[in-house]
C-alpha cells in the first residue's frame, strides 16, 4: 500500500545506470515547499527516479536554499538528453495567442503584476487553451536556473497540469473539474464540453481555503457540486485538506498522471497524484 508521505524520499530502480544518462531526460521541480526530480528512461519509457528534498528539514531547524540541495545531488552532475524545470508560482497571467506580441512579453506581465525591476519573465506555449502564460519564477528559483543551466526555459505549472487536464477531458463530455495544491496556492481548473473555462491561482493558508476557492468556482458558474473533483499536488489522503473537500463534494479522486511512459515498481510507494505535474512535463514537448 502507498505511503501518505516520506520526506526526504528517494525511490531509486535497481536498473538505473548513473553512466548511461544520455539516454535519460531528467524533470527537477523547484517549488516553495522542496526540490523534486524525475528521471525517465528513453529507451524503456520508463520512469526509474523519483527524489524530493524538502526545504526544511522534518525535524525542524534552518530552511534550505536550492543550491544547498542541488550541490549535494550526485544526479546532477550528469548530462541528460533533456533537461524539463517546473517553477509553480502565482506570479502568472495568460494572453490568448491571437494577441500575443513576444516583444511585449514584459509589458504584458507588468500590466498585472507592477515590477521590482529584477524578475525573471519567462513564457510557454500552450494548446490547452491557444494561449501563451507568462510567469516569473521565485527569486531563489530564477537566481538557481539561470546559474546552473544554459539553454533552459522552465515551465509554469500551468504547463503539465493542462496537458493533463486536456488529455483527461476528452473522456468527461460535460464537465471536467481539477484542483491542484503547492504549499501555498490552490489552481482550479475547469473544462466543460472538452473546453477550457476556468483557470485560475489563488493564495492559501489554511486547509479550509482550497475548498472555499473551489466550490466558490463552481457557484459562480453554476457547476453542481456532486461533480467528480479530481485531486493533484499536496493533498494526501485524509488530511485536513481532502476531508474539507470531501464535506462538500464526495466525488473527490485523487489524479494520477495521463502519460505514456510506465513507472518502476519502487514507484508503487507514492501515491502519484502528489507528482503529476512532475511526471507530466516531459509530456510537453
Amino acid at each position: 500500500m502507498a505511503t501518505s508521505q516520506i520526506y526526504p524520499l528517494e525511490l531509486i530502480d535497481e536498473t538505473l545506470d548513473i553512466n548511461a544518462t544520455d539516454n535519460y531526460d531528467i524533470t527537477i521541480e523547484l517549488s516553495d515547499e522542496g526540490v523534486s526530480l524525475a528521471i525517465l528512461d528513453l529507451l524503456r519509457g520508463k520512469y526509474v527516479m523519483l527524489r524530493h528534498y524538502p526545504l526544511e528539514e522534518p525535524s525542524g531547524g534552518t530552511r534550505r536554499s536550492f543550491s544547498d540541495i542541488l550541490d549535494t545531488d550526485d544526479f546532477l552532475r550528469r548530462r541528460y538528453r533533456k533537461i524539463f524545470i517546473v517553477t509553480p508560482t502565482l506570479n502568472s497571467t495568460l494572453v490568448p495567442a491571437s494577441v500575443y506580441e513576444p516583444g511585449l512579453r514584459e509589458d504584458y506581465y507588468r500590466f498585472n503584476f507592477g515590477s521590482s525591476g529584477d524578475e525573471h519573465i519567462f513564457s510557454n506555449s500552450l494548446a490547452f487553451p491557444d494561449a501563451v502564460v507568462l510567469f516569473a519564477p521565485e527569486k531563489e528559483a530564477a537566481e538557481t536556473i539561470a546559474s546552473r543551466w544554459r539553454d533552459i526555459t522552465p515551465l509554469h505549472h500551468f504547463r503539465p497540469l493542462l496537458t493533463h487536464v486536456a488529455t483527461a477531458c476528452r473522456s468527461n463530455e460535460n464537465c471536467y473539474v481539477h484542483l491542484h495544491r503547492e504549499k501555498d496556492f490552490v489552481t482550479v481548473v475547469v473544462a466543460e464540453k472538452r473546453n477550457l473555462t476556468f483557470c485560475n491561482s489563488f493564495s492559501v493558508s489554511d486547509p479550509q481555503d482550497s475548498a472555499y476557492y473551489l466550490f466558490s468556482v463552481l457557484d459562480r458558474k453554476g457547476i453542481r457540486h456532486d461533480e467528480t473533483i479530481h485531486v493533484s499536488g499536496l493533498v494526501e489522503p485524509y488530511s485536513e485538506a481532502h476531508i474539507a473537500l470531501l464535506s462538500f463534494a464526495p466525488g473527490v479522486k485523487f489524479a494520477s498522471p495521463l502519460i505514456r511512459q510506465s513507472y518502476s515498481y519502487v514507484m508503487n510507494e507514492v501515491h502519484l497524484h502528489r507528482w503529476l505535474n512532475l511526471f507530466t512535463a516531459a509530456s510537453c514537448e
